[in-house]
């Protein structure tokens, strides 16, 4: 399974399709960050473009089984009371992937969504590769990758307009007449089986 993750500041942004689930409590957050059985694959990368991953998915024989939205704790706040949001969509392999069909009757609407995320912003990513587990047992020579997207950095204004920004040289002066639009500085891929950064 590949999972993408994302973790959104702003609830207006967050696709109207996914189904809501509870809010996260202080019990499951210790759980969630007591986990430790991942090994990350890809360092923490400012400014990925996810353009073309959804099509990589797809060729790679993906397709989404799930979507779902949590608010959720931030780490970054001691006393618990600051929150984010969470959107996961879920991918299978083809051959393993059973969806619901009402799962079935809203995944295109969910995949127009999910596409309008990928095309409209860049992230920071950080990748996982964690145990696969199936009724509380972990499967063996079975693997879950975790895809993480924070940070996110919209490419266009709510106007439709490009975001720019100025060249910098290694001074940190401007470079150039007038500023260019935001682009990537990596594009996270699926090659095969693996998640890379290219």
């Amino acid at each position: 399974m590949v999972a993408l993750q994302f973790s959104f500041s702003n609830p207006s942004v967050i696709p109207t399709t996914v189904r809501h689930i509870d809010w996260e409590t202080q019990a499951e957050r210790t759980t969630r960050k007591n986990r430790t059985d991942g090994t990350m694959i890809i360092e923490p990368t400012e400014g990925c473009s996810l353009l073309e991953l959804l099509g990589d998915l797809e060729v790679a024989g993906y397709e989404l089984v799930d979507a779902f939205y949590q608010q959720r704790i931030d780490a970054k706040d001691p006393r618990g009371e600051r929150t984010y949001h969470m959107v996961r969509f879920l991918f299978a392999s083809r051959e393993f992937a059973e969806p619901s069909k009402w799962f079935k009757s809203i995944r295109d609407k969910l995949l127009n969504e999910l596409r309008t995320i990928c095309e409209n912003a860049l992230w920071r990513t950080r990748c996982f590769l964690n145990p696969f587990y199936e009724n509380g047992e972990e499967v063996v020579d079975q693997r879950f990758v975790s895809v993480n997207l924070e940070v996110r950095q919209p490419l266009f204004h709510p106007d439709g307009q490009p975001v720019t920004i100025w060249k910098r040289n290694e001074e940190g002066k401007r470079v150039g007449d007038a500023p260019v639009p935001l682009t990537s500085s990596h594009r996270l891929r699926m090659v095969g089986s693996c998640v890379k950064l290219m």
